[in-house]
């Protein structure tokens, strides 16, 4: 008898990283950022804007709310855009397409691509949002400053004395921060500059989307980053660090918010980043705050504060483990408002062996003759990332247990107890999918002979 098992989750990110004395540069891009074409792989590289003023003098008379548009041209000879249609537009039918064909004519490409063959002919999508007044998008209120960037220079680059540059595509949450961050670009490849551009992420700090006078979630950024190669420079020191351990107990939600600076009264919401030693008994000591926003409120101190509540399973005899840092991001929300938080990638620790999954396969599927299901339990995740309070969200074919056994599989389960961003899941809900299947590896019992001795 063999037991399958599949469950959707994302395995614990972890790398080393080298500090280095580098200058790096990082800007806010437009949505051309990610415009790669399919087929060839190129990517223009837009070199002159459409003016805001421009924008924002085309906005159309009949239009209600914010709109965007995308267009579809082709590259002229001179980096102009031409013979450019309307691919899409969001609301329809209030005008924002032809907004963006009446402004496109500003805007300008490299005439030459990065290996130096003209652009002229090629296709070029690009894009336009209109902001109806009183409408805001994201601004920035916190960047990393050239030193933090070089904090997270990639090891590997920096003994290669590569630069490189990333691009990383983001959503600004309600309160300014960034989530659910991806890369777009990076090159050279292998070089893990596309990781160092997401191990920055929690300290980035924007002003959220306005939209009808009110804070929305839901606010994009595209990111791109630079680092120059280096070139005389010494690093300062040998210890790796690392982003996002594999945490076995961290703050609970309510000790965050029992940790909220007094200092910060007015202030809504506050991020800091703190660097740690991991001791050989899987705890923080000697932390330094290496980024707060906003300053001075006390969001360094409540994040030094919290830091003795994390700790990671390790082996005490592994001598490597004295040779780490771990880089910390918290974020911090006025408890009297409601809790923000979302949970939607988790990052498993732990998962169900195929055996403990034969051990809960359900006997009434088997009696059935059913070889394979699929169930869903909603959990609440606790302070270790254990799942807790589980019930059967849904099961098919039903009446088979299927739901039952996803409860079971799901309290085996461990997740990272603390996001990439900053946040703890304590007391948040997840909806874990699973499906199952069975397969009997009895031999088949001989075929008996016929009467007579005939087969």
């Amino acid at each position: 008898m063999s037991v399958s098992m599949i469950v959707l989750g994302v395995p614990v990110l972890s790398r080393p990283l080298v500090l280095g004395l580098m200058i790096c540069g990082l800007s806010l891009s437009s949505a051309h950022a990610g415009n790669d074409d399919a087929q060839t792989g190129w990517r223009p590289q837009f070199v002159q804007p459409v003016p805001q003023a421009k924008i924002k003098a085309a906005f159309p008379k009949t239009a209600t709310t914010s709109g965007k548009a995308l267009l579809g041209c082709v590259a002229a000879k001179d980096g102009r855009l031409v013979d450019c249609k309307v691919l899409k537009e969001l609301p329809d039918g209030q005008g924002f397409g032809e907004a963006a064909l009446s402004v496109v004519g500003y805007e300008r490409i490299k005439t030459k691509d990065r290996a130096g063959a003209s652009v002229e002919g090629r296709p070029v999508q690009t894009s336009f949002e209109f902001l109806a007044p009183g409408d805001a998008n994201p601004d920035w209120i916190r960047k990393p400053t050239g030193q933090d960037i070089a904090n997270v220079y990639p090891k590997v680059a920096l003994e290669k004395r590569v630069g490189g540059r990333a691009t990383i595509k983001c959503q600004v949450t309600v309160e300014g921060f960034l989530d659910a961050c991806k890369v777009l670009f990076e090159e050279p490849e292998g070089m893990n500059f596309g990781a160092a551009g997401l191990q920055l992420a929690p300290q980035f700090r924007m002003s959220p989307m306005i939209r009808g006078g009110k804070a929305t979630p839901g606010g994009e950024v595209t990111i791109p980053i630079i680092w120059s190669e280096p070139i005389g420079v010494s690093t300062l020191g040998s210890t790796p660090v690392v982003l996002d351990p594999p945490w076995t107990r961290v703050p609970s939600q309510a000790e965050v918010d029992a940790a909220w600076p007094k200092g910060a009264a007015g202030v809504q919401s506050g991020q800091a980043a703190l660097r740690c030693v991991l001791t050989k008994t899987g705890q923080l000591r000697s932390c330094d705050v290496i980024s707060e926003a906003p300053r001075g409120k006390g969001f360094g101190r409540a994040a030094l504060d919290l830091s003795k509540l994390f700790q990671v399973n390790v082996d005490p005899n592994d001598r490597s483990v004295r040779d780490y840092k771990v880089d910390l991001p918290f974020r911090f929300r006025d408890p009297s408002l409601p809790d923000n938080r979302r949970l939607t990638k988790p990052r498993w620790v732990t998962t169900l062996t195929a055996e403990g999954m034969a051990l809960i396969y359900p006997e009434a599927a088997i009696k059935a003759k059913v070889l394979s299901g699929r169930a869903a339990a909603t959990c609440v995740v606790t302070a270790e990332g254990r799942l807790t309070n589980c019930e059967a969200a849904r099961e098919s074919p039903a009446g088979l247990d299927f739901g039952a056994a996803a409860i079971k599989a799901a309290s085996t389960m461990r997740m990272n107890p603390w996001t990439k961003e900053g946040d703890t899941l304590d007391g948040l809900t997840v909806t874990v999918p699973f499906q199952f299947s069975f397969a009997d590896d009895t031999p088949a019992e001989p075929v008996k002979p016929a009467q007579g001795g005939q087969p």
